[in-house]
């Protein structure tokens, strides 16, 4: 039975956006950066599952954007980089762990279609044999059907797959499947999670 590591992108694999670049994009969008934070994750979700930029950025914005067509790309941009930055040791620790316990690494994440693209173009991606998006999925997490729609898509059993968030809900969402689950809180934590799982499934 393949043992599949399930993990989540943003703020697990990646370290969270820093305070640059939400005021450099509060800068772009003119407004103040607690103000732009708010709205930044206000109208989020309809953009992870498949929005287009000028439609997400001119609700964050609060003006038809349709034809500021350099402005949008911009903060597709800024927005982009600011989640490319990688926690330097997570991934080493993920890579490590999989080929010990031999178990396939898969990408969860929801993300627009610019970050997707992005991940998918970089040269650490390809560690993970299989990459899901909110954005293609047309579902995000929490919603029990992603999970669902993931575990067809391995042709993998609940329990032989093991799913890595920083989210609570979302966490609990899949283990309402039967899926192995394991907050990320630090490096350091994830490496005890890790052993536990592998001892659990011996």
């Amino acid at each position: 039975m393949t043992r599949w590591i399930l993990v989540d992108y943003g703020e697990v694999i990646s370290v969270p956006q820093s305070t640059e670049t939400i005021v450099e994009l509060a800068s772009l969008a003119g407004q103040e950066p607690d103000e732009f934070r708010e709205r930044y994750w206000r109208f989020r979700l309809p953009y992870d599952l498949g929005q287009s930029d000028d439609a997400y950025w001119s609700e964050v914005l609060d003006r038809d954007l349709s034809t500021e067509t350099d402005l949008v790309e911009e903060m597709v941009r800024v927005d982009v980089a600011g989640w490319m930055t990688l926690n330097p040791q997570t991934l080493p620790t993920l890579l490590e762990f999989a080929n010990e316990a031999d178990a396939r690494l898969a990408l969860l994440s929801n993300a627009p279609e610019s970050l997707a693209i992005a991940i998918d173009a970089s040269g650490w991606s390809s560690n993970f044999v299989r990459r899901f998006f909110s954005c293609r999925l047309e579902l995000a997490k929490p919603n029990i059907e992603v999970f669902e729609a993931v575990l067809g898509e391995l042709g993998a059993a609940p329990q032989s797959v093991l799913f890595i968030d920083d989210r609570t809900e979302n966490t609990q969402a899949a283990a309402t499947l039967g899926i192995q689950t394991a907050r990320f809180t630090s490096v350091e934590e994830l490496a005890h999670l890790l052993d536990d799982w592998e001892s659990e499934m011996r």
